[in-house]
């Protein structure tokens, strides 16, 4: 739970040109750039307390840990409604809550916890450790700990593993890229992602 900062915790203009190589150049730069402000709010993969930012989600716990807390511990195990829940609303704005919740989660069991929070810039699921690359969940929770230019890699390995969202990125069609990465329920997703693109592109006018 301590923080782990071992390099940078923004990513900088070579970072996106070496992650848009990495996507063969199919998609473009201010595609993935839209990504990283919509999912950090704008900010870097890492908060306050020098730990990244995360957004844990009872419904997940409640799954990989088949319901066996629903009753003692209601705010970290709950079935999913609207928007997760009221809790994940509380988390979400404040981080330090966040990461409290998350203790109090991984004290009852580690490896669901991790997989039921989003982690960094890219607010990747802890369930999607393995599209990410990693064959173990503890180097993934290293390394989104370590640095943004992780947090990056494992958002591309996320891209390159789903054909549909990465084809979606390719054809800048914000549906499908909101619905592939966050599911049916994404609320205005799509059209944050293309009010981000838009206005990244009229900056480079």
């Amino acid at each position: 739970m301590a923080p782990g900062i071992d390099g940078a915790v923004s990513l900088t203009e070579q970072d996106f040109t070496e992650a848009w190589e990495n996507l063969n150049r199919r998609v473009e730069l201010n595609i993935i750039k839209a990504f990283s402000i919509v999912e950090s709010g704008g900010r870097s993969g890492f908060n306050a307390l020098n730990l990244p930012i995360i957004a844990y989600e009872g419904h997940i716990f409640r799954k990989y840990t088949k319901r066996k807390y629903d009753q003692t511990h209601p705010f970290l195990s709950y079935k999913y409604v609207k928007k997760v829940g009221p809790e994940w609303q509380k988390n979400n704005i404040d981080q330090l809550s966040a990461w409290n919740t998350l203790a109090k989660a991984y004290a009852l069991d580690a490896e669901a916890a991790i997989k039921s929070c989003s982690w960094g810039m890219f607010q990747i699921m802890g369930f999607n450790y393995e599209s990410c690359g990693y064959k173990d969940l503890g180097t993934f929770l290293k390394d989104m700990k370590s640095n943004a230019g992780k947090q990056l890699n494992a958002f591309l390995h996320l891209c390159n593993k789903n054909s549909s969202l990465l084809s979606a990125m390719v054809n800048k069609d914000f549906y499908n890229m909101a619905f592939n990465y966050n599911g049916s329920d994404f609320g205005d997703y799509d059209v944050k992602i293309r009010r981000t693109y838009e206005s990244l592109e009229k900056g480079r006018r």
